[in-house]
């Protein structure tokens, strides 16, 4: 049985973020994650449990503009402000005694993979063991209409904070009919993006993709065969040239975006578990 807590921490410009914490009485390493776009880390609570019995504690935050986060919704100046802030959640988190015991192991989905990826790349001495990757965000599948990816740099500099719906619907991140009126009840999510969030999108695909081979600790990823939202073929490019001298990939034939909360999740936390598990046989 976990123990779970909350709490705020001061990200980038002082502003207030949330995290949770499951604390595993029993926990032998630790899996700080990060979440994707439009969602928060409540939305992670059938990955959370489908572990509850076994040897890892989670944390897990909301971006700014996210969640139980302040900022609004879907808004940032700028990309590299939520690198700022997850530099900030792992610099905390990693000062923590407990954490430090056991390996630690970033999991990141969607747009939290290009977050994660970028401010890994930008900062190589942080302490960790591995990462898992789900459906990253390294190109994407859907088409952004002409009109609002040239409107994104004229509103950029006139209209800043102005935030835009993005082509999702919840039919592309889940199967299961139960976590489909979930998110439909879920006041939390949203589909609002900021025009500096879209543009430095767009820049973070060109650091991050060249720099694949400066990722060398052990990798899992999980992806789609058929993401509707993100690149499943980018995502793969990226994989092949990762520098890592371990790696892993599954491929899940008939997944939509988000993994864990599909109908197929007890394989991909099967999968999951198996990397996890030789974490704790190699202490």
């Amino acid at each position: 049985m976990y123990k779970r807590s909350e709490g705020f921490f001061k990200g980038y410009q002082d502003i207030n973020l949330f995290f949770q914490i499951w604390e595993n009485p029993n926990a032998k390493g630790t899996i700080i994650f990060t979440h994707g776009h439009g969602e928060h880390s409540e939305s992670y609570h059938r990955l959370t449990s489908a572990f509850e019995n076994d040897s890892w504690s989670f944390y897990g935050w909301d971006l700014r503009g996210h969640g139980k986060s302040d900022g609004r919704r879907g808004y940032a100046s700028e990309f590299d402000d939520y690198c700022r802030d997850y530099k900030i959640f792992l610099d905390m988190v990693l000062q923590d005694e407990k954490v430090r015991k056991g390996p630690v192991i970033l999991l990141c989905h969607s747009m939290g993979a290009l977050i994660e990826l970028k401010t890994l790349m930008r900062n190589p001495d942080l302490k960790f063991d591995g990462i898992v990757v789900s459906s990253p965000l390294l190109g994407l599948a859907i088409t952004v209409p002409a009109i609002k990816s040239r409107a994104a740099s004229i509103l950029h500099k006139l209209l800043p904070q102005v935030t835009l719906g993005n082509e999702l619907d919840n039919s592309m991140l889940s199967s299961d009919v139960d976590v489909l009126r979930e998110y439909e009840q879920d006041s939390l999510r949203h589909t609002r993006m900021s025009p500096g969030v879209f543009l430095g999108m767009l820049e973070s695909w060109n650091y991050v993709r060249p720099r694949a081979n400066e990722i060398k600790k052990p990798a899992l990823f999980q992806l789609p065969e058929h993401d509707p939202v993100c690149s499943t073929p980018d995502a793969k490019s990226f994989y092949e040239k990762m520098g890592s001298k371990r790696k892993e990939i599954y491929i899940y034939p008939n997944a939509k975006h988000e993994i864990y909360n599909d109908v197929m999740r007890n394989t991909a936390f099967a999968d999951l578990k198996k990397f996890l598990d030789s974490f704790l046989e190699s202490k």
